[in-house]
């Protein structure tokens, strides 16, 4: 069992506990074995790596880059695929691009380990470049590498806006936070 355990913790958000509870619930009912049998053929036969943007296809279509009604001329650049799949769920109607993690020095994660050369290869001088990297400091190192590098071969690039999060009290706002909000904030009324 233990072993078992131990490769159902690679799956990332599964712990010991979690491991432990679907292998006894899978062993008690050959029901749910099955479904689970099912559910992997189906991620295995028509799951796959997007070829241009990382996010993934399903039957070879990818939501994003086989879409025809999409705004080519904007790039949101994410870092995972579950950043991706938020974009693809709101009303953003133009592109993605995952780069499947961020720069990180301390564990050698360098520009050509996280896909930044095949979004540099996208980029065109029409094109609005929004930088959707997370907030922490290897999040602004892939942003500014990003910024220093396609400057000078695309139309615009932005950054979400920062701020406090809707149900946020500036109680519970950390300086910088209310910082971002107050400069980055909207015009009601001018």
């Amino acid at each position: 069992m233990d072993e078992v355990i131990e490769k159902l913790k690679k799956v990332e958000g599964i712990t010991s506990k979690t491991a432990e509870k679907i292998l006894i619930d899978i062993i008690e009912s050959k029901e749910k074995l099955n479904i689970i049998k099912d559910v992997l053929k189906t991620i295995d036969e028509n799951f796959d790596n997007c070829p241009i943007c990382n996010f993934y296809t399903i039957n070879k279509k990818c939501s994003f880059c086989d879409n025809e009604t999409r705004n080519k001329d904007q790039i949101c650049v994410v870092t995972s695929k579950k950043e991706a799949n938020k974009i693809l769920k709101s009303d953003f109607r133009g592109m993605v691009h995952v780069l499947n993690g961020e720069i990180n020095l301390n564990k050698n994660i360098s520009p050509e380990l996280i896909q930044l050369p095949k979004l540099f290869a996208r980029i065109s001088k029409d094109m609005e470049i929004i930088l959707a990297t997370n907030l922490t400091f290897n999040g602004e190192v892939t942003a500014n590498y990003i910024i220093n590098v396609i400057k000078e071969n695309c139309k615009k690039i932005s950054r979400l806006a920062r701020g406090i999060p809707f149900g946020g009290s500036l109680d519970y706002i950390d300086e910088e936070t209310l910082i971002n909000a107050i400069e980055n904030r909207r015009i009601i009324k001018k």
